[in-house]
């Protein structure tokens, strides 16, 4: 008798350590894949005094997605999750200069993510996440020479922030010539997971993005000014990746 409960105690014993090491095992993913949005960008595409290279789906919907999750819980993940909306093109109007403009957005995400598995390759998620959003400006012009016609590029961001709305000129751009701005918001998606194989999937989300951008948070070598007028805030989403399994 005292054998068996010897025995009965080291199986259940046993049983409890495969259970806690099942579920203590570190299960990563690394997703890759592309986003498609609809933010309205007057403060490039209707301003009247500088041409901004023309928007397009590329530069304007299409969104770069780059994420990995760790598995926490049995139907629970959390992650890092970063989309990227790029713009890059010459600025037509600067007949001297001839300056090369650079913008990025960066929504970047902790994303909390539930699911559940309808079959042993399709799973429903949902996920919850809070944003910290960050946009970049960034100017390359030529320096000021006998050939430029003595223009600068302090000359040259002073006429695109006043494009923007401020009228308080800069007096001096050092070599960091680059305009940031912050800001904080939230999104919730809804999606669905095709496994192709147990470490591969295709994952389609939809969903919204809300964010608190406000365009005089900019900020310029220290100095607060005004930015574009941009409507990023309570819109549409998609997504569309693919899903690696790290094991």
């Amino acid at each position: 008798t005292i054998m068996k409960s010897q025995i009965l105690q080291f199986k259940s014993i046993l049983l409890l350590l495969l259970i806690v090491s099942l579920n203590g095992q570190p299960k990563l993913s690394v997703d890759l894949g592309t986003g498609f949005y609809e933010p309205t960008m007057k403060g490039f595409d209707s301003n009247e005094l500088v041409s901004f290279p023309t928007g397009n789906i590329l530069t304007r919907n299409l969104l770069i997605n780059f994420s990995t999750f760790y598995e926490f819980f049995p139907n629970a993940r959390v992650g890092y999750s970063v989309l990227k909306s790029i713009d890059i093109g010459r600025l037509e109007g600067f007949a001297n200069s001839k300056p090369v403009f650079y913008r990025t957005i960066n929504y970047r995400m902790i994303p909390l993510e539930t699911f559940f598995r309808l079959k042993p390759k399709v799973e429903l998620n949902f996920t919850l996440t809070p944003i910290w959003g960050r946009g970049r400006l960034t100017l390359e012009t030529k320096p000021a020479s006998s050939n430029a016609g003595g223009v600068t590029i302090t000359d040259d961001w002073n006429e695109i922030l006043n494009s923007f709305g401020d009228d308080s000129p800069l007096e001096q751009v050092a070599s960091d010539n680059a305009m940031v701005a912050d800001w904080f918001g939230y999104s919730g998606m809804l999606g669905y997971r095709y496994y192709i194989r147990p470490w591969i999937g295709i994952d389609f989300k939809m969903g919204f993005l809300n964010n608190s951008y406000k365009k005089d948070r900019w900020r310029f070598q220290g100095k607060k000014v005004k930015g574009p007028d941009m409507k990023i805030d309570d819109i549409p989403i998609f997504t569309l990746k693919v899903v690696y399994a790290l094991k």
